[in-house]
């Protein structure tokens, strides 16, 4: 009886889910994927592109990686876990994870929080799927960054406040000379955070900095 009054309700539908999850077998299915990647840069595209508008931004990271658009139930998935407490639905995010292409580097780390939002928050998305891909890849998990300044929210900034928001923002916490490193945050928008981590990391010595966030980029 419990069962019948205590249940899952999907984020993407709405409806029951019956595998009791945030999200049902269904709507797992229809997580839309970006259907094409820059072939230079990596950063999603709506078409087959050899350059795209991505790729003169990119001065400091190397190849990104962004699987899945930025909408629907893994938005709200996200949304919930980051900023509503949710703890269960994490194992969703390592089920859409192909770890196929995200072998050869040495270190994984994440995009670190201020130790505020630390406080704030009992689960961090970016730390999660940082520590699965290195447990999948075998690669070792390190935490190489910490953010010394307290920044505003990004998705509350315009475009071209977000680089200066973070600029200064990151500094190392050990030796990353030679090191092949991916960086992984759950979503990206404009790319400045994860820029500035990977500038900080290259100045620090790193040989390649590879980014990859679960969801985000454009189509456009």
């Amino acid at each position: 009886m419990l069962n019948e009054i205590f249940y899952q309700k999907c984020l993407g539908c709405g409806l029951r889910s019956d595998n009791n999850s945030p999200v049902c077998i269904d709507c797992m299915q229809d997580i839309e994927k970006h259907p094409y990647a820059c072939e230079s840069c990596g950063y999603p595209s709506s078409l087959q592109v050899k350059i795209c508008g991505k790729c003169s931004s990119a001065i400091f990271r190397d190849r990104i990686f962004i699987p899945y658009k930025y909408q629907g139930p893994i938005k709200k998935l996200i949304k919930e876990i980051k900023f509503l407490y949710r703890a269960s639905g994490r194992s969703i995010l390592h089920e859409l994870i192909d770890t196929n292409t995200l072998i050869g580097y040495d270190v994984i780390t994440d995009v670190p929080s201020h130790f505020t939002r630390k406080i704030r928050r009992l689960k961090h998305p970016a730390t999660d799927i940082a520590k699965s891909i290195a447990s999948s890849t075998g690669a070792r998990y390190d935490v190489l960054l910490a953010r010394v300044k307290k920044t505003e929210y990004q998705y509350k900034l315009k475009r071209r406040q977000r680089a200066f928001n973070v600029k200064g923002a990151f500094t190392i916490k050990t030796d990353v000379t030679g090191l092949k490193i991916l960086l992984v945050d759950d979503i990206i928008t404009t790319g400045s955070t994860i820029e500035e981590c990977s500038r900080t990391l290259k100045r620090s010595g790193a040989s390649i900095v590879d980014v990859f966030a679960l969801t985000g980029g454009s189509t456009k």
